[in-house]
């Protein structure tokens, strides 16, 4: 399995808010069937970060897949747009 990590800080002028963009994400899980499982969230704790999104995919095939993946698409733009100081981890761990 291969879990997929994002942290992000919203930036103060963005269009869009932090629960929408939640939304959105938590919403992949019906369009892409790569997504094995999918949790987000805003960050309880004091971090430099204000979100963080958790995918778990089979494998760095799916993972190609998933980025690709037309549904993907404007969701990440948004998070581009809106988002900043972005941390992307990849790893792998048994099933």
């Amino acid at each position: 399995m291969l879990r997929h990590i994002v942290l992000w800080s919203m930036k103060d002028d963005a269009e869009r808010s932090l629960d929408e963009l939640l939304d959105d994400l938590r919403a992949l899980v019906d369009d892409i069937d790569e997504i094995k499982a999918l949790s987000c969230g805003p960050l309880i704790n004091d971090a430099p970060h204000d979100a963080a999104l958790c995918v778990d995919l089979r494998d760095e095939d799916a993972l190609a897949r998933y980025r690709a993946h037309p549904a993907h698409q404007p969701v990440l733009q948004a998070l581009r747009v809106n988002g900043e100081n972005l941390v992307v981890g990849d790893y792998t761990f048994p099933d």
